[in-house]
């Protein structure tokens, strides 16, 4: 942590100083910069002082050299001279070119050429013409140099007419004294405007000197002036950081010191003292492997050599250390490296943290993470993972391992009777009897609710039997006893064995769950040894693969209804029938109701399936509008779990408002077991539903023991009795005789009879004649599909 703010801290010092080193930068470019701007401009001047000693040479040797072609009409003196007159001409060609508004510098260079100005001169002159030539100083020689053109174009026209006059012969004596005034003439006016343009630019030049100058000195002082505030801010950046390294150090939470090359401590500030419990006297000068448990000290040794190779900048690392009392610390010490001149550490910065307590929270909260907080057993998460180095050491060939999986019998009645608190009490009785019965090696997890796993390690298949066998007979043993009151408990048990072909450890507990369950079918308080060619077990299996395929059918739409008429006896009234829920495989082919629907009761996922018919109805009739018009009634059949879910009875009146449909066209079909087993509830469900105008009939009338007793309690207007009864009226006396009976408890307790497994018209006919009033079976109309009665 405190790394970190020396991080933050020194990042802003970094940027500040890398700023600072711009600037610096920047000055020297400047300073660079006006520097070549000073020589460029003084060269620029000299090569013009040279370049106008060239001018006045030429225009003074042309003068000379017409002179003597004057008087003596030679040719090589009118050479001479044309030679001589080409430079200031050359001078002239390069100014115009200057002088215009776009310069033509192949002109200018090429006429400056013809001038006899060096080479490597003419950009800075061109450049010093083209930038400073308006200034007052330099603008008067410009204009002296223009003004010279008229006159450099005399001597040109002059020497053309030497040409003339001598190309006639030798001019008379009029003539050429003539010709010699004009040349004394341009001569003289040239000479004056010689004397005025080296006084001019004399002037010019010592102007721009004196001006160089000053500037060069003011801005020489402004650059050092600036660089030194830079230069002493950097000065200062670098104190302020050492104090402020120095009061970091001292006054850290948490341990620092710097520590030599050879591992003894320089330098130790307070927290470290605290921590170690030394005072700084006895630290400083102490090896820090000393302080070291000894068990800890090769940890980080090979990175603490990459450091002092200067492979690494920084290493971090826990470690023990001695206290001075004796005791270990945990600490994580983050050690940098200090590099010297020569780049290369010369000692190093560590940061001790005490981290002792975090970790014995890491140590409480991995335990809490892999135990039980309610019987300090292992839970299903640590469980699953001793399983899978189970499963991977039989795979191995290296051991026989076993699995139980354990469920208290009856656990909901201590729950439902003396409250969760004394539940919560037996469970920790049972996991303690349990553990006490066990090996060191085996282990043992609550799995969840009432549910127990346990790992039999090394342990074959018959002795496992042998260890299920001793904990159910102790268990059942154990009497728990809970404000007056006792209860016996008991257990089932799985046993499977943990084999090397089973694909994964879920595959390893669906097998131990599979068993216990068989265990509990076969009367509880038992175990069952399951193997690999266990029928129960594959049995239960399947039903189980069944709820994955209940499922998928429900996501993909697989499931639609069929329909069978009901037909009234002794009256007429309007269309009746029920509907009955279908299924298509994942090839498309039909699958019989008995195949899905069991394993969809016994696993809790008929629930699902009461909710999906519910809705399809109720959405299919609001879709056919006539057809409900001419509905009598539509029968839908429910399963015993929707009464265990609090939610149920508010999603069918939600279906009812939202698709507008009469509650007096729906008539619910609930089996008598169901209905009795959760009484309380059907008889709310019935209740609540019934003020919107629903009906209910008891289904499977007389297949159980209590009908008669519990039928004045719920508010059902049919009793449809169990087809067991009804397809044998005609050839045995007993089955007619519980038919005539319920009919007449049906009539006395004004409840309509439905029979239904109606095969034959005979039957229809017995029927008729008893009373019963209304007649299903495949003698009356055997199940389509259910839109085909719209039509």
């Amino acid at each position: 942590m405190v790394r970190s703010l020396i991080n933050a801290a020194s990042l802003g010092r970094r940027l500040e100083i890398s700023g600072l080193i711009v600037a610096l930068f920047l000055i020297l470019t400047l300073a660079t910069g006006f520097a070549l701007f000073l020589v460029q401009t003084q060269g620029a001047a000299t090569a013009y002082m040279a370049g106008q000693s060239h001018w006045s040479r030429a225009q003074l040797g042309t003068v000379f050299a017409l002179y003597r072609y004057a008087e003596y009409g030679r040719a090589q003196d009118l050479e001479a001279a044309r030679a001589l007159l080409d430079i200031p001409l050359g001078d002239m060609a390069a100014r115009r070119a200057m002088d215009a508004d776009e310069l033509d510098r192949e002109m200018a260079v090429e006429g400056m050429l013809r001038g006899e100005n060096h080479r490597d001169d003419i950009p800075v002159m061109i450049w010093l013409y083209r930038s400073f030539s308006d200034l007052p100083h330099l603008r008067e020689a410009a204009e002296v140099w223009r003004e010279s053109d008229s006159h450099i174009l005399a001597l040109d026209q002059l020497a053309d007419d030497l040409e003339t006059a001598w190309a006639e012969g030798p001019p008379d004596e009029a003539m050429q004294s003539q010709l010699l005034t004009q040349l004394e003439q341009v001569n003289a006016r040239n000479y004056d405007l010689t004397i005025r343009f080296t006084k001019a630019f004399t002037d010019a030049s010592r102007w721009l000197r004196q001006t160089l100058m000053t500037s060069s000195v003011v801005v020489m002082t402004v650059l050092a002036v600036l660089a030194a505030l830079v230069g002493w801010r950097l000065i200062r950046i670098v104190d302020i950081s050492r104090q402020r390294f120095q009061s970091i150090f001292e006054q850290a939470a948490v341990g620092m010191a710097e520590i030599d090359r050879d591992g003894y401590f320089i330098n130790v500030n307070a927290a470290l003292c605290q921590i170690l419990g030394y005072p700084p006297d006895q630290l400083i000068g102490q090896s820090y492997q000393a302080l070291t448990f000894e068990e800890d000290l090769e940890i980080g040794l090979a990175q603490g050599k990459s450091l002092l190779k200067g492979r690494e900048s920084a290493i971090t690392v826990e470690q023990r250390f001695r206290h001075r009392d004796g005791s270990l610390v945990w600490g994580r010490l983050t050690v940098s490296a200090i590099n010297g001149r020569q780049g290369s550490p010369e000692s190093m910065i560590g940061i001790l943290e005490d981290v002792s307590e975090s970790r014995r929270l890491s140590v409480e909260l991995h335990y809490q993470a892999t135990h039980d907080g309610l019987t300090g057993l292992i839970n299903r998460r640590a469980f699953d993972r001793e399983l899978a180095q189970a499963l991977h050491a039989v795979r191995e060939k290296k051991y026989s391992h076993s699995l139980c999986f354990i469920d208290l019998d009856q656990f909901k009645v201590v729950n439902d009777t003396s409250g969760h608190v004394a539940g919560d009490r037996m469970l920790v009785q049972v996991a303690d009897l349990l553990r006490s019965q066990l090996r060191d090696g085996d282990v043992l997890a609550r799995l969840g609710g009432d549910e127990f796993g346990l790992l039999l390690k090394d342990c074959d298949l018959n002795a496992a039997a042998r260890v299920a066998e001793k904990l159910c007979h102790v268990t059942e043993g154990l009497v728990f006893e809970w404000e007056g009151r006792s209860f016996n408990v008991a257990c089932s048990i799985g046993v499977v064995p943990v084999e090397q072909d089973m694909p994964n450890i879920n595959a390893v507990l669906r097998a131990a769950d599979l068993a216990c369950y068989v265990a509990k079918e076969k009367g509880r308080n038992r175990v069952h040894v399951s193997s690999s060619d266990d029928e129960h077990v594959r049995h239960r299996r399947g039903e189980m693969e069944w709820v994955n395929r209940i499922r998928h059918a429900l996501d993909e739409d697989r499931f639609y209804l069929d329909a069978q008429k009901i037909l009234p006896l002794q009256h007429d009234e309007g269309l009746r029938y029920e509907v009955l829920l279908r299924l298509l495989d994942e090839n498309g082919e039909r699958v019989p109701p008995g195949a899905f629907i069991p394993a969809a009761e016994r696993f809790d996922a008929a629930y699902r399936l009461d909710r999906w018919v519910i809705e399809r109805v109720c959405r299919t009739l609001a879709d056919h509008s006539t057809h409900l018009k001419t509905l009598h009634a539509c029968h839908v059949n429910l399963s015993g779990q929707s009464f265990d879910r609090p939610e149920f009875l508010d999603f069918v009146q939600q279906q009812l408002s939202y698709y507008s449909i009469p509650g007096q066209c729906l008539c619910f079909e609930i089996t008598e077991t169901a209905a009795i087993r959760r009484l309380a509830d059907a008889t709310e469900f019935m209740a609540v539903l019934g003020q919107k105008g629903c009906r209910f009939a008891l289904d499977d009338f007389g297949a159980g023991l209590s009908s008669f007793n519990y039928l004045r309690r719920l508010p059902v207007q049919y009793l449809k009795i169990d087809g067991a009864f009804v397809r044998n009226i005609l050839t045995d006396k007993a089955d007619l005789a519980m038919v005539k009976a319920i009919q007449e408890i049906g009539q006395t307790m004004d409840r309509r009879v439905i029979a239904e497994f109606v095969e034959t018209e005979a039957l229809v006919a017995q029927l008729r004649k008893m009373g019963v009033d209304y007649g299903q079976g495949f003698g009356i109309h055997r199940p389509e599909y259910w839109e085909n009665l719209f039509r």
